[in-house]
């Protein structure tokens, strides 16, 4: 879904309510982002406010040389990067608590399998779970989720290649 220009151009003068029916527009896409980053339901929470504040405080630089659903992915990805980069006794929360958060479709019927997905894919580093979130279930384009992380298209191609591999 595209933002609505009026919508934009509210937001850009400063109007709270048209920034917020923008975020509704990709809030649960945000929201799988940063939880692949932090991996904790309280930290995305924290994490998307703090990135909503930003993405507020700095809208009337937002130049347009991207969407804005690229734009905000790209705050929300380096907001929960710092977070966990800030985060110094971080809190592992259970298999199951992971394997119940909505979100992380099963690749297979069997619960088991599910469990060695999720456990699979809490082993990759954070940015590559972002990346794998933000292709495979945001679905960005390899060149949209290079510009939000900050890399080469081409190093997100083969992170998102060979974690597919492993999961």
């Amino acid at each position: 879904m595209a933002e609505r220009p009026a919508d934009l151009d509210a937001a850009r003068r400063g109007d709270p309510a048209a920034f917020g029916r923008l975020l509704r527009t990709w809030d649960a896409d945000l929201r799988g982002v940063a939880w692949s980053v932090v991996r904790n339901a309280d930290a995305v929470d924290d994490v998307c406010q703090s990135a909503y504040e930003k993405a507020f405080r700095q809208i009337d630089g937002f130049a347009g040389d991207s969407s804005m659903k690229t734009w905000l992915h790209s705050i929300v990805y380096r907001t929960a990067i710092d977070h966990t980069r800030r985060e110094t006794l971080r809190r592992h929360e259970s298999l199951d608590a992971v394997a119940a958060t909505p979100g992380l479709a099963s690749t297979s019927d069997s619960a088991l399998d599910h469990l060695e997905v999720v456990d699979a894919f809490g082993r990759l580093d954070p940015e590559t779970r972002a990346m794998v979130m933000l292709t495979g279930v945001a679905g960005l384009s390899f060149d949209e989720v290079a510009e939000i992380c900050g890399v080469a298209r081409g190093t997100v191609a083969s992170r998102v290649s060979r974690a597919r591999t492993r999961l």
